[in-house]
């Protein structure tokens, strides 16, 4: 997240940000075991990598979105260790960025996978990040723009964000939300966004089969112009009629006031009370889940 304070009481946040970062930088970060990470091209595969990057198998396709490795942003320190490292991964297909924020886009961590990656996509006037980082193929693209990739349609929407990387940069830079679409099957990648219409309209157009949604860095409750809390969430999976949901964006950075295990622990009760526990998977780092043939309504 890039730390614009959204008209908050900027000092009491500061500080309170501040002072949870440092307490949170002198405990031990939490590993999870990982799982096996085997491609199987007649299936649909999600791997938590942590934050909002996550390893995608669409069909033989390898997807990673938004990698980030490292434990320091450089502020604050990780919480959880990512589930698994650049060089545990298979080859990457595509690697897709949403924007340009310092916990979406990490040059450290792109670095890592320039020699393994096909194709990098980024949104428009970013390009000029990864320049240099060892990427031989770099997309730009659009919002409300359609690409028909040699593996996949990936269609791009513009999430309720903003795409600035410092505060004292003014580029312009864009900020996506991605639809990938192969063998009559669909997985939104949402990158960052509050809620809002746009869940609705995607929804509209195209039948979702997996759904992932970040449910983070939403406390104060001013944050929630830009991110989403787990109400805000499963607005977003209804509005999208998704056969699945994923919740990303949690667990990993300390970038707001909410507490680290609040915004699963809420997403988990609402799954119960609205009966959606078997259509959301909520995955530490290292974890998976292989959805096979998923079976649409």
């Amino acid at each position: 997240m890039n730390l614009r304070l959204l008209n908050q009481p900027h000092l009491a946040f500061q500080l309170k940000l501040l002072w949870n970062g440092l307490a949170g930088a002198v405990k031990p970060i939490i590993k999870h075991p990982k799982g096996k990470i085997k491609i199987i091209p007649a299936e649909i595969g999600v791997w938590m990598i942590g934050h909002a990057t996550v390893l995608i198998n669409f069909y033989g396709t390898t997807i990673l979105t938004d990698p980030v490795f490292i434990n320091w942003l450089p502020f604050p320190r990780r919480i959880t260790a990512a589930g698994y490292l650049a060089d545990e991964l298979p080859n990457i297909d595509y690697l897709l960025i949403s924007h340009a924020h310092l916990d979406h886009l990490n040059k450290r961590s792109l670095r890592q996978l320039s020699g393994k990656t096909k194709k990098l996509v980024v949104p428009v006037r970013c390009s000029d990040l990864v320049a240099g980082l060892g990427f031989r193929h770099i997309i730009e693209v659009d919002w409300e723009t359609t690409h028909a990739l040699p593996e996949f349609t990936l269609h791009s929407f513009k999430p309720i964000h903003w795409g600035e990387r410092y505060p004292w940069q003014r580029k312009n830079r864009g900020y996506n939300s991605y639809l990938l679409q192969k063998k009559n099957k669909t997985i939104f990648f949402c990158g960052d966004s509050a809620y809002g219409e746009l869940f609705k309209k995607i929804g509209q157009q195209s039948r979702i089969d997996l759904a992932l949604l970040p449910i983070g860095a939403y406390a104060p409750g001013s944050l929630r112009r830009v991110h989403m809390d787990p109400f805000d969430a499963m607005e977003a999976f209804s509005d999208l009629a998704a056969t699945y949901f994923v919740p990303i964006h949690w667990g990993n950075f300390r970038l707001s006031l909410e507490s680290p295990e609040e915004p699963p622990r809420i997403l988990e009760r609402l799954s119960q009370i609205t009966k959606t526990t078997e259509q959301i998977y909520i995955l530490k780092n290292g974890e998976s889940i292989n959805f096979g043939e998923i079976q649409s309504d």
